[in-house]
């Protein structure tokens, strides 16, 4: 009987958690549903000339066949996506409403289900279960799902832009390293036997070329974490040798590396020099502003700002500190110092990828080298550590203390849920501005909005908008030849 009571108790806890999870995402979804297209997207799905040299060569072998520039050689795949994805869902979705809300529906769609994929494979690495029906995985995916701000403090820790082609570019290439990366953590951190990955195993070198020419930040972030990941090991290892010889130490240290980093992480480290060395014939911002010692001044600015400005981090931050301070002070268990060395090589990595981040050059949109899509990598490691800390604590403490732990947790979720403001009316003044475009006779159509349509900002000549009327042409919003301008 108690065990049955036990299990039903489980259970509803479980659907509980499952509730507001998917509340969490569909309340998400209508954020995404209702904001703006932005400027870049007409370039990468009609496309642009710059683009067509990208989407023809997957690898970047133009470069050298044809010894030309041209803007993200190394970034194929997410060109690629992004323009398949964007030709076919819009035109698709058509058969269920009208052309305008298609386009949103399908902005509003890929950006869910990134977010969807972000969040599982987190929830995945942070409760080492990849049945989603467990408890402690759907546990971890309630803590962390209240850090993606759509709104709120996403200027300052954002994971789903609200720029369409920026999610592509940024959130769905991390969304592919970390699915890289899941066995290996699973087999090594969990000792999970995936006994159906062999099936597929072959796939991952192929997989590894994918990950390193998608997106600016997965090459930097493949080879930091490998790097880390090795020197781990071999630090290990070099504990265990019984040798007083340094180099007998470091060569029994490398003869113990399990077989299966070197599967994972040799094949994304090649190509991720392949991708950094392709990236030298990007034409975009080919001349810097500012010289490399300019920007590492500029740093220590860039972080404090980052990491500052808003509550979101300090909340973090806090929460993160209090929960060491716990598992320091009365869980120095096994678990509890694996937790702890964990947390340590977190931040590790962040201070390594941080000061890696200049060289990648300036940027007018980040002028202090920082930016929340720069610095994913970090966020998500932020959020895995303190869904990793919180269920180690609630697991461990007893029911007593339970009763001023939890609430503490209760709150941080909260200040996160309510700073994401719903702001369902981002897009009414772009949507109106489409709809006038599409009811005018002429063939320039004066927009009296003070909104973009399509653009980063205001269109004042009617030759700017060529392009993006290309793109509502594609889409079938607009049946005819037509330009506008604000």
């Amino acid at each position: 009987m108690n065990s049955s009571v036990a299990i039903m108790k489980r259970k509803i806890i479980y659907t509980i958690l499952l509730v507001l999870v998917l509340t969490d995402v569909g309340y998400s979804f209508l954020q995404h549903y209702n904001t703006p297209f932005d400027g870049d997207m007409a370039a990468g799905i009609v496309p642009a000339e710059d683009v067509k040299p990208t989407l023809e060569s997957p690898f970047g072998l133009k470069v050298f066949k044809e010894e030309i520039t041209y803007p993200n050689p190394n970034r194929f795949f997410c060109h690629w996506i992004f323009y398949q994805y964007f030709n076919n869902i819009p035109l698709f979705l058509q058969r269920y409403m009208n052309p305008i809300d298609s386009a949103y529906m399908s902005c509003a769609l890929s950006k869910t289900v990134i977010q969807i994929a972000i969040l599982v494979l987190l929830s995945i690495a942070i409760s080492g279960n990849t049945n989603i029906f467990r408890l402690e995985f759907i546990l971890a995916a309630v803590l962390i799902t209240p850090l993606f701000q759509t709104n709120g403090y996403r200027s300052d820790m954002g994971i789903i832009d609200p720029s369409t082609t920026y999610t592509f570019f940024y959130a769905l290439p991390t969304a592919l390293l970390l699915l890289y990366f899941a066995p290996l953590i699973l087999i090594h951190h969990y000792n999970k036997g995936l006994k159906r990955f062999k099936y597929i195993k072959v796939l991952w070198i192929p997989f590894a070329l994918i990950s390193s020419l998608s997106g600016p930040l997965n090459p930097g972030i493949a080879l930091v974490f490998s790097l880390l990941l090795f020197t781990q090991n071999i630090l290990k290892n070099i504990e265990k040798s019984g040798s007083s010889n340094i180099l007998n130490k470091l060569k029994y240290a490398l003869q113990l590396i399990p077989k299966d980093y070197i599967f994972f992480l040799i094949p994304i480290c090649l190509f991720s020099l392949y991708s950094l060395f392709l990236g030298r014939y990007n034409s975009v911002d080919h001349n810097n502003e500012m010289s490399l010692t300019q920007l590492y001044l500029r740093l220590p600015e860039g972080v404090y700002n980052q990491f500052t400005q808003k509550l979101g981090f300090p909340v973090l931050f806090s929460v993160l500190l209090i929960n060491m301070i716990i598992i320091n002070s009365k869980f120095k268990t096994e678990e509890g110092k694996k937790i702890l060395r964990i947390f340590k090589w977190i931040g590790l990595f962040a201070l390594v990828y941080t000061l890696l981040l200049p060289i990648g050059g300036y940027r007018g949109y980040r002028p202090n080298v920082l930016r929340y899509d720069m610095i994913i990598p970090i966020t998500l490691s932020l959020m895995f550590i303190f869904g990793k800390t919180t269920i180690f604590i609630i697991k461990n403490i007893s029911y007593i203390q339970k009763f001023w732990y939890l609430p503490l947790i209760i709150l941080v979720m909260f200040i996160f849920t309510n700073s994401d403001e719903p702001k369902f009316d981002k897009n009414d003044c772009e949507r109106m501005a489409i709809v006038k475009i599409v009811e005018s006779s002429e063939s320039v159509v004066k927009i009296n909005d003070n909104c973009t349509v399509l653009a980063w900002s205001k269109i004042e000549k009617p030759e700017d908008s060529k392009l993006k009327v290309q793109l509502l042409e594609l889409w079938g919003i607009i049946n005819e030849k037509k330009l506008y301008y604000q």
